[in-house]
């Protein structure tokens, strides 16, 4: 990829500061969560500058959760496009690499919806409907009753080499009961870390560090994950579970994980890892050392960690489509912590409990006099 001039890194990442200090604050998030209705959400994020053209007058009380949760799902890759245009083909097509994984996600949700029989095809319409997939063929992956349809509806596009074979599999061993799609949603993981880590690589200078710095991140966090989960819940032997890391690596090298998947138990393995760079994902709420880990709070805390790598990035100085690319992610979390928000109000939960799964720091942070999160 050739250099950007410095006016045109100046542009994205001036935009991408600007798009930045939009993002909701601290006391924000205290008052979302003091909204006694789901319409109240909504009402609260029409009046300030990230949602207000998302959420304008017209929304009320009864707005449909259906609908607000289709909406804000998209906030992230509408917000990609007009990045774009201030970046040339290499860089716009690492944008698009990044919206891909959204592509995934919606894939990831065929796939439930056939193992299952539960899910709602509609509302992934509407979502393909306001930004097209380009991982598959959106018609036939909607209209998908089996895996092999979902293989079909892959034929031709990036997809089809690192998907068919998993779905195959899992297509072999389903019979109307559950079946297990671990290895289809790793090799879609895996698809996307590769890919953007490939283009990233091309990338000279801070840029490409940038680059390497988030998603190096991320790819450490997955290799974590899968290792842990297929020690613990899927019963896998050390070799397997080290046969489903991710082929890149970034702060943690092989010969690390290997002595994670190779820990003689669960809690040895847990001990190892609190010991690395990434061990403050692997405590409870409070931050105290543990065990056990509940899943819900270990991904958040694995959230929390890439909240922090894209912050940082914001505080190096650097210009580029990285800075982007950290924004991006910032969207993307703020995101996670809104539909954190909104199923607390839904199911009325203990508010200050419901502040231990926000992923932005200063949200979950507690009233004066209460404990704070050590993992800050």
């Amino acid at each position: 990829m050739s250099f950007l001039s410095a006016g045109e890194r100046a542009a994205v990442t001036g935009k991408a500061r600007v798009f930045r200090g939009r993002l909701l604050a601290p006391d924000d998030y205290l008052h979302l969560l003091k909204c006694g209705t789901v319409g109240e959400v909504i009402m609260y994020l029409g009046r300030t500058p990230s949602y207000s053209s998302y959420f304008h007058g017209e929304y009320s009380q009864d707005i449909h959760r259906g609908e607000i949760e289709g909406i804000l799902s998209i906030v992230p890759m509408l917000e990609e496009l007009p990045f774009c245009r201030y970046l040339g083909p290499g860089r716009a097509s690492l944008l698009h690499a990044w919206g891909e994984r959204f592509d995934l996600e919606v894939v990831k949700r065929v796939l439930r919806i056939i193992a299952t029989g539960m899910g709602d095809r509609e509302a992934l319409r509407r979502r393909v409907s306001s930004v097209p997939i380009t991982l598959a063929d959106a018609k036939k992956l909607l209209a998908a009753q089996t895996f092999r349809d979902v293989i079909e509806a892959i034929k031709g596009y990036p997809l089809e080499n690192v998907l068919t074979e998993p779905l195959r599999q899992a297509s072999e061993r389903y019979s109307g009961g559950s079946v297990n799609l671990f290895r289809a949603k790793m090799a879609m993981d895996a698809f996307f870390m590769t890919r953007i880590l490939s283009a990233g690589e091309k990338l000279p200078g801070s840029e490409g560090k940038g680059i390497r710095s988030i998603f190096g991140t991320r790819a450490d966090l997955i290799n974590l994950y899968w290792i842990y989960r297929g020690r613990r819940f899927f019963a896998m032997s050390p070799e397997e579970a080290l046969g489903i890391t991710l082929p890149v690596r970034y702060t943690l090298n092989f010969e690390t994980l290997r002595s994670f998947a190779f820990a003689p138990d669960i809690p040895a393995m847990l001990r190892l890892i609190q010991e690395c760079p990434y061990g403050a994902a692997f405590t409870t709420a409070l931050g105290e050392s543990t065990l056990e880990v509940s899943e819900i709070i270990l991904e958040h805390n694995l959230y929390r960690i890439l909240w922090r790598a894209a912050t940082k990035i914001f505080a190096s100085g650097t210009s580029g489509v990285h800075v982007v690319l950290a924004y991006l992610i910032l969207r993307e979390l703020e995101v996670k912590d809104l539909f954190t928000i909104i199923e607390d109000i839904r199911y009325d939960y203990d508010k200050k409990r419901a502040r231990e799964f926000l992923i932005h720091p200063g949200a979950n942070a507690f009233t004066a006099g209460d404990r704070g999160m050590s993992w800050q």
